[in-house]
């Protein structure tokens, strides 16, 4: 009897922690604006999709879009957060996107993530042309030819 109660106790306990931490991940997600953004990244991809896919008729698209819904989104990734990160961790995280550097955080990081990539855009191109003509003045090689355009499928 004793081991049946230690047991149910453990699992109680274990289903009380995994609910707290469920909705503390739910607030950490909103309060980071991660269930818009992925809701607008897949919305912009669906646009993408029907653009390539101009057979498609409106009606699937609009259904399809229906089905992406912000709370659907957190549901998705509560156990991927949960899979990373302790109740502490959510906690402490919490804690720093509620304070003022959390916020300025959120607010400068999708111009931080564009100029980061630009830049790095940038020195992958200088790099490829500096690379190129230290190899075009090396005797005996060849550059290769230009990429070749893709076919319309």
């Amino acid at each position: 009897m004793k081991k049946i109660i230690i047991v149910l106790s453990l699992f109680v306990g274990t289903l009380t922690f995994s609910q707290a931490s469920e909705v503390k991940i739910r607030e950490f997600i909103k309060i980071i604006g991660a269930d818009k953004m992925a809701t607008t990244a897949m919305q912009q991809y669906i646009q993408g999709l029907r653009k390539t896919h101009v057979n498609v008729p409106d009606e699937f698209w609009s259904e399809f879009t229906a089905e992406v819904s912000s709370s659907k989104m957190i549901d998705l990734y509560i156990p991927i957060y949960a899979k990373y990160y302790t109740e502490s961790d959510i906690d402490e995280l919490i804690k720093f996107y509620k304070s003022p550097i959390g916020q300025k955080t959120l607010e400068v990081m999708p111009s931080l993530i564009k100029e980061s990539m630009e830049a790095g855009g940038k020195m992958g191109r200088d790099i490829a042309i500096k690379v190129k003509e230290k190899l075009d003045r090396k005797e005996g090689y060849q550059s290769p030819p230009p990429p070749m355009p893709e076919k319309s499928k």
